[in-house]
């Protein structure tokens, strides 16, 4: 794994966890801190001016009729304290005072109000309960899958892209007041909201990012499409995000910070310019979802499915999130909110599927780990058990103290032991999910020992393409050789892969880059720091994707066939060199020859000639 793959891993996986820690709050703060004094989300206030929000009717029994306000009845939140402000136009504090100040024909006068628990009112226990589950439920599995992507494939820019985009929604959504995010704080729950606005903004036009991964080079339009879904999330999170769906509560920064200080009222200014609001609330939404249709339509065989089934997952999400905006002009929503949330379980499922059928994750990892894990927690409760069960027989007659004391070194020795047993298990598990692999992958490697001890450049390519098809199942292999004249097979050497490849040494994933070679992986074959071919894989013939380890064997046979390669072509040229030298000197030879023989009669003739005197 590359130094930058680390830093993805460590970072997404880190963002997972405190997503999770977000979705986590959200459920608890929705049943110890949140207050209501409306009778329910849907009976808030509405509002008619800037900082003006009327009482169109008061739910018999809420905080508010208890308190004598009536329908009419119009609180003037310029007279109100920030936090005050806040808390009216999102959600309240549990048995936290709220002095508003209430307009009733044209006379003010103060009410204080104590928000009592949310879970009491009769909204949450007819069915808010449930949708509000299936919201968190569905988060916290959206983040699990973001965290099992990038575990495992932190290496591959798909994965992290659609990792990312799933974690800054999740993320974004949990920030936010109405799905549960509360604290004794007002002016942390501001600050968080506002950078909840980008994170979700972000998050949603990432989707457009992932979808630009595919269908490659990109179209005019579909960078236009791009440049636009992120021109428009930026201005959704100034303005107005899908945020507030069901309430008057704040959107974007300039919508907090001009109700935190009583400046602009930002929902008042959009409630009657419905153009621009539909734009805030629906354009990076939109947008993204065109994006990724153009993508599915660009992308052609394997890409299609895979982008269509990733992209279709999440587009459940954005298309009700789209929905949504009819809560801004019609009064009950409560249906399109249930929907929503139960989107927010549905989706996940999506794309689990799309994990396991689609390439994005082979399933043997994904039942491996659920192995180990379901492994390991019945050893060691079982064996946690078991002994306890001999020491119960043993010690009934002791103490209590006793009792407690062995039950704490049992836990403790079994503690410290779980590292080692979560070892073995993996091993055996491993051992019995990818056996075939492991086999595989020793024989990849063990060919890449001998490859270096053949003596013929062809038999070196057949055997290596023989190994290949036989351990790594690929629907096609190439290799791509220097002819020394500025091409690699039928390839020009400044074909984008090629240049990639020369300058990274890295594999390439032929997917992400406009070039002729045809495959989906390029290793290089390097030798003396020159690459000297390519190898060139196709898909695999089971749909599956190539396993990291997998993927560093074949790595290491392209690399010791590069090697061998240049070794025969410098050996073969070695023995040219000396031919041409042996010819040399048998020519020089023959020269020496001819000479003498040329001279050999007039050298005869002077000897006789000198014998007879």
């Amino acid at each position: 794994m590359s130094k930058s793959a680390r830093v993805w891993q460590s970072v997404l996986l880190a963002l997972c966890f405190v997503g999770l820690l977000a979705v986590a709050e959200c459920a608890w703060a929705t049943y110890y801190l949140y207050g209501d004094i409306y009778g329910g989300s849907v009976y808030a206030p509405v509002t008619v001016a800037p900082f003006v929000d009327r009482f169109e009717s008061v739910v018999p029994g809420s905080v508010a009729q208890r308190a004598g306000i009536r329908a009419g009845d119009e609180i003037d939140l310029r007279l109100a304290t920030p936090d005050v402000r806040y808390h009216e136009r999102d959600e309240q504090l549990v048995g936290s005072p709220m002095t508003l100040a209430i307009r009733r024909d044209g006379i003010t006068r103060r009410l204080t109000v104590t928000p009592e628990p949310y879970t009491k009112v009769l909204f949450w226990r007819s069915t808010q309960a449930l949708l509000a589950w299936a919201f968190w439920v569905g988060s916290a599995f959206s983040l699990c899958v973001a965290a099992l992507l990038i575990w495992r494939r932190p290496e591959n820019d798909e994965v992290r892209v659609l990792a990312l985009t799933l974690i800054l929604i999740v993320l974004g959504e949990s920030l936010f007041p109405i799905n549960g995010w509360l604290t004794p704080w007002a002016g942390l729950d501001a600050a968080l909201n506002i950078a909840a606005q980008f994170l979700f903004s972000a998050g949603v036009a990432l989707l457009a990012g992932y979808a630009s991964l595919f269908g490659r080079p990109l179209s005019i339009a579909r960078r236009v499409v791009g440049a636009l879904t992120y021109a428009v999330a930026g201005l959704s999170a100034l303005l107005w995000t899908g945020a507030a769906q069901g309430n008057p509560g704040p959107g974007g920064l300039l919508g907090i910070l001009g109700l935190w200080f009583g400046t602009l009222d930002i929902h008042a200014y959009l409630s009657t310019r419905p153009a621009l609001l539909s734009v805030a609330v629906v354009g990076p939404s939109a947008l993204a979802l065109l994006s990724a249709l153009l993508a599915v339509r660009a992308a052609s065989g394997e890409e299609r499915p895979r982008v269509a089934w990733a992209t279709g997952s999440l587009a459940i999400l954005y298309l009700f999130g789209i929905a949504t905006v009819q809560s801004y002009f019609t009064t009950n929503i409560v249906y399109y909110y249930w929907i929503l949330n139960a989107c927010w379980l549905v989706a996940p499922l999506g794309l689990i599927y799309a994990l396991l059928t689609r390439r994005l994750l082979d399933v043997g990892f994904v039942l491996n780990r659920a192995a180990v894990f379901t492994a390991v927690s019945l050893l060691v409760v079982g064996l946690f058990t078991l002994v306890e069960w001999a020491l119960g027989g043993w010690l009934h007659d002791t103490s209590r103290a006793a009792n407690v004391a062995a039950g704490a070194a049992v836990a403790l020795v079994l503690g410290l032991s779980l590292r080692k047993i979560h070892a073995r298990v993996d091993r055996f598990v491993d051992n019995v999910f990818f056996r075939k692999r492991h086999e595989d992958e020793r024989a990849l490697k063990q060919f890449a020992r001998e490859v270096a001890f053949i003596t013929d450049r062809d038999v070196v390519i057949r055997r290596a393409t023989e190994t290949l098809s036989r351990h790594v199942d690929a629907q096609s292999i190439d290799f791509a050789l220097d002819d020394g004249a500025g091409r690699y097979g039928s390839i020009d050497e400044n074909d984008a892969a090629l240049v990639a490849l020369r300058a990274s040494h890295e594999v390439v994933d032929l997917r992400l880059v406009d070039t002729a070679l045809v495959g989906e992986f390029a290793y290089p074959m390097l030798a003396r720091g020159r690459m000297i071919g390519a190898l060139i894989l196709g898909a695999k013939v089971s749909g599956e994707p190539y396993a990291p380890d997998e993927s560093l064997a074949v790595a290491q046979v392209a690399h010791s066939v590069g090697v061998a390669l240049d070794v025969l072509g410098a050996r073969r040229g070695a023995i040219a060199h000396e031919v041409r030298e042996a010819l040399r000197s048998v020519e020089a030879s023959n020269r020496t020859i001819n000479e003498t023989l040329r001279t050999l009669p007039d050298a005869i003739a002077e000897r006789l000639s000198s014998g007879r005197s």
